[in-house]
């Protein structure tokens, strides 16, 4: 227990701002939802990612990110002189581009996406050293193996990890701690600050940051192997 007049500390500092985040951007969803069920706009890109998001709680964000979250995302990751780098919960690629325009020439992007439709959209993205993969990341390790890929520079990771039970954020984060090679980096992006003990468990060094220009707000956690 922090005694009067200690200093809080970050995870302290963190976790209270993500449970006030989480709470209003739930009751923003609810609002939102039901607007949707009405809109007239359903088939413009912003509304159809939306639709996903309600369709599928594996979407992590009711729109794509921000240019600023993809920015601090990729200053993360550092993926100079990176060989592989898998990404969980690509969506339609907008992380994704901005990855491969940053990593080697001679490096290799498996993006795994599990929902259809922002699937299809991966796809699009022609690239000789992306890998897109339709499936869960839960069975990253089985992905991997097929692709060659025994064992990983970076991985990034958009999904929910809320959403996950607590045994499947358990066991995806050892595939992934297990996964990286010694040194490697694991870096997700979230609403809440869930993952930060989690982390902790696997990992030597954990760093959080916080990226307020996205809607919503997400922290971005770095977690060194």
């Amino acid at each position: 227990m922090r005694k009067k007049g200690e200093p809080r500390k970050d995870d302290d500092v963190f976790g209270d701002l993500g449970r006030t985040i989480e709470e209003h951007f739930k009751k923003g969803v609810d609002k939102a939802e039901k607007l949707f069920e009405n809109s007239k706009h359903a088939d413009d890109k912003l509304f159809s990612y939306f639709k996903a998001f309600i369709d599928d709680k594996g979407v992590a964000s009711v729109t794509p990110s921000s240019r600023f979250m993809v920015d601090r995302v990729l200053k993360a990751m550092d993926v100079r002189g990176v060989k592989t780098i898998i990404e969980y919960g690509a969506a339609g690629g907008v992380m994704t581009r901005r990855i491969l325009d940053e990593m080697p020439q001679d490096a290799r992007l498996i993006a795994v996406e599990l929902n259809d439709h922002l699937y299809e959209d991966l796809t699009k993205i022609k690239d000789s050293r992306l890998i897109p993969v339709h499936g869960d990341v839960r069975d990253v390790e089985k992905i991997a193996g097929r692709h060659g890929a025994a064992s990983v520079d970076v991985i990034v990771s958009g999904i929910p990890f809320a959403f996950l039970s607590s045994r499947g954020r358990h066991e995806l984060l050892k595939s992934t701690h297990d996964l990286l090679k010694p040194g490697g980096r694991f870096v997700a992006y979230q609403v809440t600050t869930h993952l930060i003990g989690l982390l902790e468990e696997y990992f030597r060094k954990v760093k959080t940051q916080f990226e307020i220009r996205n809607i919503p707000p997400h922290f971005v956690f770095t977690a060194y192997k």
